[in-house]
């Protein structure tokens, strides 16, 4: 154990003297920018700077980052990755390596599912102020305003989730580029089903003409009678998603109610090696459970 704890400090201080070091580095080559009016060529060799670990995460953890507004801290993700490496040792040097296996996965699996969360959640709000959005547009459209001018201006006057959003996309608009390819490619990066449709609103009226406005309108009436169909599901499907609340939360709070009455029978799980077995078994059958009751109450149309 004290072996592992010095490892883990002679890490952490390695990974803050590097953090310094290729901060003067970043310094250095911002100024030779500044002085040669270039950014200098990377060299051959040289490791992924912290500021770029983003990509080594997969596409699905990008969106959900993107849409959840997280942007990654190289800081926080080295704390992360340290935090995780020291409750791996100190489980396996405990428990054993099935016990430091569980844990680590239920840990990264829980940081997965409040990230889906937080991006579901704003996505929701997103959509929400779509109908809105659009609605403004309309009307500015229909006083004679461009198309870029009403994005803009409907833009100011809409939720701070929305102007999130969509403030880059006005500056790329801004800056010069088309109207369709810069709302396509938002819809792209959120895959939001609103988006993709007013994308698609737009581009079909710039290729083949045509009153956009009432488009528009047609548009929006669409979006609230798939917002009322959702309200109706949710409002029908709520005993269902109860009950799969239920299913999930009472296997653990039964094994927290066994853990506080007998801890003696608790203890099996943990030292003894058929225990463990047992142990990963529970778990990922709880996982498993819980993955196909939310595919059970999910509903997509």
């Amino acid at each position: 154990m004290l072996i592992a704890i010095l490892c883990l400090a002679g890490g952490a201080f390695a990974v803050v003297v590097w953090h310094r070091q290729s901060g003067n580095v970043e310094m250095r080559d911002r100024l030779r920018v500044l002085v040669q009016a270039s950014a200098p060529s990377a060299p051959a060799g040289r490791r992924l700077a912290l500021h770029e670990v983003e990509r080594l995460l997969p596409a699905f953890a990008k969106r959900r980052l993107f849409q959840a507004g997280i942007q990654i801290d190289p800081k926080l993700f080295l704390l992360i990755v340290f935090g995780l490496a020291a409750i791996w040792i100190v489980l396996v040097l405990a428990f054993g390596i099935l016990v430091a296996a569980t844990v680590d996965g239920l840990l990264v699996l829980s940081a997965i599912a409040v990230l889906d969360h937080l991006a579901s959640r704003r996505m929701n709000a997103l959509s929400a102020c779509m109908s809105g959005f659009l609605d403004r547009v309309r009307q500015l459209l229909i006083v004679g305003n461009s198309l870029s001018v009403a994005l803009a201006r409907a833009t100011q006057a809409s939720p701070p989730v929305l102007v999130e959003f969509f403030t880059p996309t006005i500056r790329r608009i801004a800056n010069g580029a088309g109207v369709a390819e810069s709302v396509n490619q938002l819809a792209d990066d959120l895959d939001l089903h609103e988006l993709h449709l007013f994308g698609t609103a737009i581009e079909t009226n710039l290729r083949f003409g045509g009153s956009l406005a009432f488009v528009l309108a047609n548009l929006i009436e669409n979006m609230r009678r798939r917002s009322a169909v959702d309200r109706e599901v949710r409002a029908n499907t709520s005993q269902i998603r109860a009950s799969a609340w239920i299913l999930a939360l009472l296997p653990l709070a039964t094994c927290a109610v066994v853990m506080m009455k007998n801890p003696d029978y608790a203890r099996y799980f943990i030292e003894d090696p058929t225990g463990n077995k047992f142990l990963i078994y529970a778990c990922l059958s709880e996982i498993v459970g819980a993955l196909l009751m939310r595919s059970i109450i999910r509903v997509n149309y």
